[in-house]
């Protein structure tokens, strides 16, 4: 019965350590972003011409994203290179003071899509006079008014859609993939059988277990 128990236990314990090292070793493979130019909360006084990300990993060539947001706008240039573990992209020559919130979106060495958003304040300098920046600011908003009135659900759509396309990546970046799923449910059904196993094994005082005579058995007269 001992040595019985014994085996059992070590079948368990090893099958339990087996899939906890898998159910880790996913999520502690993801990359994940180490620096980036600007850094986040930096506050500007000279339009930068591109955006630098490093990552902690080699970034795969194909589905990188970034969105460049300023008052609802995408104002990036839309050209990203990618080397190593360094991501660029260029930025327009004509940004305008104020908040700019980065969107970005890689996929990882082990292929797992990963995003994420930092923030970036370019300042006012105060140049081209008081009555010119009125102007732009008047037709500006005057730009603004018609684009919500024409479009405004259209212009908002891709936001909305970059936002959920981003909840599902870390989804899947820090959830379980199917394979993973059926694995666990190998394992549970495993165990599950060791256990019935064992119970019939008591019920039936099948050799081995509590029900034996250790002596073995009685002589016959």
């Amino acid at each position: 019965m001992r040595t019985f128990s014994t085996s059992l236990l070590a079948i368990v314990a090893a099958v339990a350590l087996g899939f906890t090292l898998l159910w880790s070793a996913p999520a502690s493979a993801h990359d994940r972003l180490v620096s980036s130019n600007p850094e986040h909360g930096e506050e500007l006084d000279e339009q930068p011409d591109w955006l630098e990300m490093e990552f902690s990993g080699q970034l795969q060539q194909v589905g990188a994203e970034i969105k460049v947001m300023h008052d609802g706008t995408d104002v990036s240039a839309g050209e990203i290179t990618i080397e190593n573990r360094t991501l660029k992209s260029a930025l327009p020559d004509d940004l305008k003071p104020g908040k700019y919130t980065v969107n970005w979106r890689v996929v990882s060495e082990d292929g797992h899509p990963i995003s994420g958003s930092f923030d970036f304040t370019l300042k006012d300098d105060g140049s081209g006079g008081g009555e010119a920046q009125s102007d732009d600011s008047t037709e500006s908003a005057a730009a603004g008014e018609e684009s919500a009135g024409l479009g405004g659900s259209a212009v908002d759509a891709p936001d909305r859609e970059s936002q959920d396309r981003g909840e599902l990546t870390s989804d899947e970046a820090g959830g379980m993939s199917m394979p993973m799923m059926i694995l666990l449910g190998i394992g549970g059904l495993a165990v599950l059988a060791l256990v019935v196993l064992l119970l019939m094994r008591k019920r039936q005082g099948l050799p081995g277990t509590e029900g034996d005579d250790p002596k073995g058995p009685a002589p016959r007269s």
